[in-house]
């Protein structure tokens, strides 16, 4: 790659500027090593990212499945997924393995056409965002750090806290 980054855009086909577009999309913390360590930032803190999840990628969450909910959003983020009554079929469409435990879940909170809304990549590194947070002031960041950081105010942070 030369000093311009030119050959970079050339391989993954984005124009120039669409690479700093993707990171601050979000969706990159989804990818190579980023994807690495937002998986073992789930498992090490488990409690805080399902509490700050989704519905529909709590149960998965709970269950320890964080590489899979990073695979239906990169996938499917952003858009209504049918839910056939069977889970095999469900593979069969999409790949993804589902347990059956939160397959019937899913099936409980589809609406009434059997559809889930599954969160985009922006609506997951959100999620995510409020579990680093927490988990930032359950450790005693000081608020300075916590600012730095996060970008949230004093005021967002006592909400945190509470």
């Amino acid at each position: 790659m030369d000093h311009t980054g030119t050959s970079q855009w050339r391989v993954s086909g984005m124009q120039p500027g669409e690479c700093f577009i993707s990171l601050i999309g979000g969706a990159s913390i989804f990818q190579g090593e980023s994807r690495h360590m937002c998986v073992s930032f789930c498992e090490q803190n488990k409690a805080f990212v399902v509490e700050a999840l989704p519905a529909s990628l709590a149960e998965i969450g709970a269950i320890g499945g964080f590489e899979l909910i990073i695979d239906l959003v990169n996938s499917y983020g952003g858009k209504r997924l049918y839910l056939p009554t069977r889970a095999a079929r469900f593979f069969d469409m999409t790949g993804l393995d589902v347990p059956s435990v939160v397959y019937q879940h899913w099936r409980d909170i589809a609406d009434v056409n059997g559809q889930l809304d599954i969160p985009s990549s922006w609506g997951l590194f959100l999620s995510l965002r409020r579990a680093a947070i927490r988990v930032a002031v359950a450790r005693k960041w000081p608020p300075e750090m916590l600012h730095a950081t996060f970008g949230v105010s004093r005021r967002q942070l006592k909400a945190y806290r509470n």
